[in-house]
């Protein structure tokens, strides 16, 4: 009777860790530091010469080799700024990629070019 209890305790507690890793893998996902989202970020899945891109640097991000705003929040999950009146917000997926969530036309990844 024991094993078996053990072994339904077992299966529930392996099926929610499975469920967890499958639906919210950034809770298994070391968070990111800024000197790791320091850098150039590429759209993926999309032609090169229509890929968006912006870089973050220590003073801000750029947007076409300009600095585009000087304020940016950062906390290890996700990155957020504004330029203009239009509100960017990335959530971070792994080290190296960043999913967009806003602007909320269409969801893209982004992946670090350097």
């Amino acid at each position: 009777m024991t094993k078996q209890i053990f072994l339904l305790v077992f299966i529930i507690l392996a099926g929610g860790a499975s469920f967890l890793v499958a639906t919210r893998p950034e809770f298994f996902a070391p968070d990111m530091t800024k000197k790791d989202l320091y850098g150039e970020w590429v759209e993926l899945d999309v032609a090169p010469y229509a890929a968006d891109r912006f870089e973050v640097r220590s003073d801000g991000i750029y947007t076409n080799g300009s600095r585009a705003t000087t304020a940016y929040t950062f906390d290890g999950d996700e990155l957020s700024y504004t330029i203009g009146t239009q509100e960017y917000l990335y959530r971070v997926e792994n080290k190296s990629t960043l999913e967009r969530l806003s602007p909320a036309h269409y969801t893209s990844m982004f992946g670090k070019a350097n």
